[in-house]
């Protein structure tokens, strides 16, 4: 395995919309499931049998097997949120019309904490190539994609950051 997928990818445009992303995960799915059986780092054999969250790489060298898996992990998350978006834009409309009620917005806020969303999102996705010396690949989503997820994140933010 190579990055030649990742380069590909990033290559397409500075700029990756959601239909690039979706042509990329299922052209590389097939790729993506050989390369965690063949991989050395269990975590990602974890993350798909028990969907454990994988913790980050901490390899002192990075195998291309791992970097396309993480690759492949992180834009997957993406498309996850924004297929969720019109929940989400949902839930700040609900938010807006409960803010001035304490006891609705405190159960509210209750179960925004009990949403197992990906988040925090992040519109630059970086995947380190190898930690000495320091190398990447920044993958760079569309934000006006993903207004909705931002506008969420904006909110929870607001939310923890005023309890």
């Amino acid at each position: 395995m190579s990055c030649h997928n990742l380069y590909e990818l990033q290559n397409k445009s500075h700029i990756l919309n959601i239909q690039q992303i979706q042509c990329w995960l299922i052209k590389f799915e097939n790729e993506f499931h050989n390369a965690i059986n063949d991989c050395d780092c269990r975590k990602w054999k974890k993350w798909l049998n028990n969907t454990e969250k994988p913790f980050p790489c901490v390899c002192s060298v990075r195998m291309q097997d791992c970097i396309f898996i993480e690759a492949y992990y992180k834009l997957n998350n993406a498309l996850d949120l924004y297929k969720q978006q019109q929940y989400l834009i949902g839930l700040v409309l609900q938010y807006q019309s409960l803010k001035n009620n304490k006891a609705e917005l405190k159960a509210f806020t209750n179960n925004l904490n009990a949403l197992e969303l990906n988040l925090p999102f992040d519109s630059k996705i970086v995947i380190s190539l190898n930690p000495e010396p320091y190398e990447k690949i920044i993958l760079q989503l569309n934000e006006n994609e993903f207004e909705g997820v931002i506008e969420f994140q904006e909110l929870l933010s607001n939310i923890i950051n005023h309890n």
